[in-house]
């Protein structure tokens, strides 16, 4: 590869997801995908809201 295609080639790649771990005042516990835990907080917001319960917390899984 040339230095164009490896630019290209670095610039579709995926970001890598980790798993998080929700949990609604419901008492559901659901696990999402994301880049990072910005991006994971504001998608169990979402999630939240379109069930309507309180969002309790947002926990990255395996996370030592």
């Amino acid at each position: 590869m040339n230095q164009n295609q490896d630019q290209l080639a670095v610039g579709l790649q995926s970001p890598r997801l980790h798993e998080y771990n929700v949990t609604l005042s419901s008492g559901e516990v659901m696990y999402i995908l994301a880049a990072n835990s910005e991006e994971a907080a504001w998608d169990a917001l979402e999630l939240s809201m379109d069930r309507n319960v309180t969002l309790v917390n947002v926990l990255k899984t395996h996370e030592w």
